[in-house]
């Protein structure tokens, strides 16, 4: 759109205004899922095996310019920008649980990590088969891919098992680029 002269009132304006192409939106969304259960006794459990991008029937991802990529369960950016890092958790009460938690870790130097978001939630023993959730979801400020990853944990303090499936989203993390940093 250009305007080269407005007029109204006795109002003149001169010059050119231009704008930017702003149609560029959200370039990258993906979501991974952990496929296989994970007790979490009365620890914090880093998720270092299990994850597969989802891929059922009727899902999808935006990663034509990269999405994420995993290793031993660290996440790394596609490239630099600003992320939306959700992480949700369904735990399985295997005995009892006074809490459970979701937890993002970040690294910014690709070797210290430190927890960035932490939800809690609890679990009553009511019988055999008891379910909790727990979400949780930071902003992470990616200015360099080398350095900057994350990655997820749960914890319980009791016996609790992350409940797993490799159709559906009980255990899923979302990754979604905003914009730039």
């Amino acid at each position: 759109l250009k305007v080269k002269s407005i007029t109204g009132s006795g109002a003149t304006a001169v010059g050119q205004l231009e704008y930017a192409d702003v149609s560029g939106g959200i370039t990258m969304a993906d979501q991974w899922r952990i496929t296989s259960n994970v007790a979490t006794s009365n620890s914090i459990s880093y998720l270092t095996s299990g994850w597969e991008r989802v891929d059922g029937s009727g899902q999808g991802t935006l990663t034509g310019s990269g999405g994420m990529t995993e290793s031993g369960g660290i996440f790394t950016f596609p490239s630099t920008g600003i992320y939306l890092v959700e992480w949700q958790g369904y735990f399985e009460d295997t005995g009892s649980s006074a809490t459970i938690t979701t937890q993002v870790h970040v690294t910014t130097d690709n070797n210290s990590y430190n927890r960035r978001a932490t939800s809690i939630n609890h679990i009553s023993d009511i019988s055999s088969y008891t379910y909790g959730f727990v979400s949780t979801q930071t902003l992470v400020d990616v200015t360099n891919t080398t350095n900057v990853k994350v990655k997820l944990a749960v914890s319980s303090e009791g016996s609790v098992a992350l409940d797993s499936s490799s159709s559906e989203n009980r255990n899923c993390a979302t990754f979604i680029r905003l914009g730039d940093t």
